[in-house]
């Protein structure tokens, strides 16, 4: 199973935060929807964590991506040089998907009460079956790497960054989190609603997590997950 799906199985509030679920190897790896996450066993890094982020309104859910987002990046770049943040919850190297984010909330009333965040980082695997645009930390440098030690690293980096949000020490992460966005502000190709192929220019991230375009005859366009795919 995921980590993702034992973590909530296994889940009550006394859990600590930051408690920690490891798979050493992954058969159902959660994507977003309906995708799965491909991972070869003792490999890549597939993990989940709990966090209670109370301290943050309902409608401000997508605050946790992003802040996972950063952190990633944050590691990532210790390594390599041009790593990028691809909406809504991804991290690319280039043009080729090193890790998936798969944020999974629970809302009481307006309250943010808890989040399941799974993430899958591709390590040492070199081949993938069926993935479009995979890359790995080993194929990008060459080099195996420790997972244990990884784990550690990956895990700062989320901590700090969070522990950033939460004592409101992030002056402007929104501006980081967008100048670290693949195609920002770069005239790019999409697939709209299933049907229409279109030249746009990101601008901005709403905070429920939709991104904003402007197309070539100025019109802003305003999307969700379902609605947009990148043609690369």
């Amino acid at each position: 199973h995921s980590t993702q799906d034992y973590l909530k199985n296994s889940f009550d509030d006394s859990l600590p935060k930051w408690t920690v679920i490891v798979a050493k190897e992954q058969i159902k790896g959660k994507g977003q929807g309906q995708n799965v996450w491909e991972s070869e066993k003792y490999k890549n890094l597939t993990f989940s964590i709990l966090l209670y982020p109370n301290f943050l309104q309902a409608r401000d859910q997508f605050l946790v991506t992003q802040i996972l987002s950063l952190g990633i990046y944050d590691f990532l770049s210790r390594y390599l040089s041009n790593v990028f943040i691809k909406w809504p919850n991804d991290i690319y190297v280039g043009e080729n998907k090193i890790c998936g984010i798969l944020v999974q909330n629970q809302i009481i009333g307006m309250e943010y009460s808890t989040a399941f965040c799974g993430i899958g980082l591709n390590v040492n695997q070199t081949e993938f079956s069926f993935a479009p645009n995979p890359t790995s930390l080993k194929l990008e440098l060459d080099r195996s790497f420790n997972l244990d030690i990884l784990l550690e690293e990956v895990l700062d980096c989320i901590r700090i960054r969070y522990e950033q949000l939460e004592n409101n020490l992030i002056a402007d992460y929104k501006k980081e989190y967008m100048e670290k966005l693949l195609f920002y502000n770069v005239w790019s190709k999409y697939l709209y609603c299933d049907s229409e192929i279109m030249e746009a220019k990101i601008k901005d991230v709403d905070n429920f997590g939709r991104l904003i375009l402007e197309n070539r005859g100025g019109k802003e366009i305003i999307a969700d997950l379902k609605q947009l795919k990148f043609l690369f």
